[in-house]
């Protein structure tokens, strides 16, 4: 006699694709006639913009370009401003799927540089970092009996499998009039422009991805007092993107990018306001919980089952963990002020330890100052966040977001100090293989039903499971554990069983 489960479907997104690529692009800048020679570069900066996503069914691909900049101190004493646009392309190949893929891209800008060729021409660097993943629709079918026949013994088991459950994004617009508040010098040259973005709040309402944050503006410039300062303006948004279908119980997690930045000052000879525009694309992933029922093991109590298995994996997230660090760094540059630092997270390094995942997150910083002398000066620091996840052996765990606080740097006799406080945020998780029972065939064992005594007395002589006890004497799980007052899954040696028949 066949055996036939009852099928429940469980459809999920399976990340078919995950893959970090780095990339170095350089572009040489001719100095403008109506600036001097350039006697050194004092800083470099820049600004990654994603321009393009393509998700196809066998690759996937993310372009976009770097809005890259040097302050050079020139021969006559000025600060003067070159730029350019680096363009960037990463793509990514993986096996051909039938079904329409859906992409997410993590862009990061890990560091600029620039170096003069000759005191004409100035050369800039950048070191891009692209995470591609790629999400492709899978359904999975478990087995289970809701009212299985007395004889009928199953071994059942519910998973708890974290998975995403839902991808959505949303491209919105910041534009904002920003002014400088009273007893600050005017802008009359902007020389530098930074965005940073933070997400404060955010969560699932229905079938919308609500999130609430800040894009953070930086401004360098030259006041009209001929000195250089600088600003930092907090500009709140509130969005939400419409995914699919509702969400009764979920997470959310939101990743933003830069589009588009523009920044100028409403007027050419003295501001007091900057005009900023800007446009943002916020990926959403909605994570739940599906508790899926497996049947591990199964038997008959007057008969022979011959079970049908079934194994599929399923990578399951375990933990999403927030951690909070400080970055801190000194160097014996003396100097008389500081004028502006900045840092960019560079890709972290990841390093196994028994129980653990150590992870260090080495961070670039950019210390504009002037010297002992009163000349302008740039200085590179590089310091690094150390921390440590808990972490099994069989689980891997990847740094899914990088986030920093305002930035504090202070000049002293001993030299420079920095302090950048840091929240990392980690996905622990693991790839789940499960092996199920899904059918079986009965064979009737007449000859020996007969013959079955009413009770057995079973002594252990090694710790055992109730299951396997049970199964090895065809007896009722249930009525074991009740005639033995049975709390636990096993029982240790020593331990004199009655065995109900």
């Amino acid at each position: 006699m066949e055996l036939v489960f009852q099928e429940q479907k469980l459809e999920i997104l399976s990340r078919i694709l995950c893959d970090t690529v780095s990339q170095e692009q350089t572009a040489d800048v001719i100095i403008p006639d109506s600036m001097s020679d350039a006697e050194r570069v004092a800083e470099a900066f820049g600004t990654l913009l994603v321009r393009a996503e393509e998700c196809g069914e066998d690759s996937a691909a993310v372009s976009g370009t770097v809005q890259a900049g040097a302050l050079l101190v020139c021969e006559d004493g000025s600060v003067q401003r070159v730029d350019a646009e680096i363009p960037f392309s990463v793509r990514r190949d993986y096996p051909k799927q039938t079904d329409e893929c859906i992409m997410q891209s993590r862009c990061i800008l890990r560091s600029v540089d620039a170096r003069l060729l000759n005191s004409r021409k100035v050369l800039l660097r950048v070191c891009v970092s692209c995470t591609i993943s790629v999400y492709a629709p899978k359904t999975f079918t478990s087995y289970d009996i809701s009212e299985p026949a007395p004889n009928l013994q199953l071994k059942r088991t519910v998973l708890p499998l974290r998975t995403p459950a839902l991808l959505g994004e949303k491209s919105f617009a910041v534009n904002e009039v920003l002014e400088l508040p009273n007893g600050r010098p005017e802008i009359r040259r902007l020389l530098k422009c930074l965005y940073r973005t933070q997400i404060e709040e955010e969560r699932m309402v229905g079938n919308k991805a609500v999130f609430k944050g800040n894009l953070t503006v930086h401004a360098l410039y030259e006041g009209d007092d001929e000195e250089l300062h600088t600003y930092e303006w907090s500009v709140p948004f509130s969005q939400y993107a419409e995914l699919e279908r509702e969400l009764d119980e979920g997470d959310l997690r939101t990743e933003l990018s830069l589009t588009s930045a523009e920044a100028e000052p409403d007027s050419q000879f003295g501001s007091r306001r900057l005009l900023v525009g800007a446009n943002l694309l916020a990926q959403c992933t909605a994570f739940c919980v599906q508790n899926v029922s497996v049947i591990e093991d199964a038997f008959c109590t007057d008969a022979d089952l011959t079970p049908t298995w079934e194994t599929w994996s399923v990578t399951g997230i375990l933990d999403q963990q927030e951690l909070r660090e400080t970055a801190t760094a000194e160097c014996d540059q003396q100097a008389q002020r500081i004028v502006d630092c900045w840092f960019a997270p560079d890709e972290a390094v990841m390093q196994r330890a028994e129980g653990s995942m150590q992870i260090e997150l080495p961070i670039t910083c950019s210390v504009l100052f002037y010297d002992a002398d009163g000349k302008l000066q740039g200085k590179t620091l590089r310091p690094a966040i150390r921390t440590e996840t808990l972490l099994s052996e069989n689980a891997q765990c990847c740094v899914t977001q990088v986030s920093g606080g305002e930035t504090f740097c202070s000049a002293g006799s001993g030299g420079i100090s920095l302090r950048v406080p840091v929240k990392v945020c980690v996905d622990s998780f693991a790839e789940h293989e499960i092996r199920a029972v899904s059918g079986g065939e009965i064979t009737r064992t007449e000859e020996t039903a007969p013959r079955r005594p009413a009770v057995l007395l079973r002594l252990t002589d090694q710790e055992e499971s109730v299951w396997e006890i049970a199964k090895s004497c065809r007896a009722n799980l249930q009525l074991i554990t009740a005639a033995n007052d049975l709390s636990g899954a096993s029982v240790p040696a020593g331990t004199l069983l009655l065995i109900p028949m």
